[in-house]
């Protein structure tokens, strides 16, 4: 399906997937990760701005293995409909285990020597985070499958990065210390950072 044309659908996936990932992170207990910011945001806003980047940080590195998958060619596909037929074909075992596919197309995009230091882990990625995070992007993978990311331009791009992690967040998130090389990454490819 292509993105241009079904840009509102698109989207909408995209806030779910969002929402998704803020609503499975909120039980986290994210008061180690405030030090530096004790009497500049209460614990709960704290919380709000980390959740909310850890989200917006997980969405993203799904939206940008699935380009370099499919818009720069750099890697076998595996998470759009073709890479999951193949995956059904021969995994018996593992069908409808997307936590694990998602992994082997992490860890490929990982193999790119010019990509790997966008990959590189962060707080994000911590392994609380993380086994709540793959969860729902597995849930979402099937649905999300039939969009053609080929199909990205630079202005659909930046609209989608806009959209999602509007000005207003953008400028309060990355306050934060904690860095995300993948949103950082983005951000500086569209020219919004």
């Amino acid at each position: 399906m292509n993105i241009e044309v079904n840009q509102e659908e698109f989207l909408e996936e995209m806030f779910t997937i969002k929402s998704n990932l803020v609503k499975a992170l909120s039980s986290e207990n994210v008061e180690k990760y405030r030090e530096e910011y004790i009497g500049k945001y209460s614990l709960e806003r704290f919380k709000e701005f980390f959740i909310e980047k850890a989200a917006l940080h997980t969405l993203f590195k799904y939206f940008l293995i699935r380009m370099i998958e499919e818009s720069m060619g750099r890697v076998k596909v595996k998470l759009n409909e073709d890479g999951l037929k193949k995956w059904h074909q021969m995994s018996k075992n593992f069908r409808e285990d997307y936590n694990l596919l998602l992994e082997f197309a992490e860890k490929d995009v990982k193999r790119e020597h010019d990509l790997a230091e966008i990959f590189i882990e962060s707080i994000y990625d911590e392994k609380q985070f993380n086994d709540k995070t793959s969860k729902v992007l597995a849930e979402h993978i099937p649905t999300m499958a039939k969009y053609d990311f080929a199909t990205l331009d630079a202005n659909t791009t930046l609209s989608v990065i806009d959209k999602l992690y509007n000005l207003e967040k953008r400028e309060e998130l990355q306050r934060l210390s904690h860095p995300s090389p993948i949103l950082n990454f983005l951000l500086q490819q569209v020219g919004l950072l």
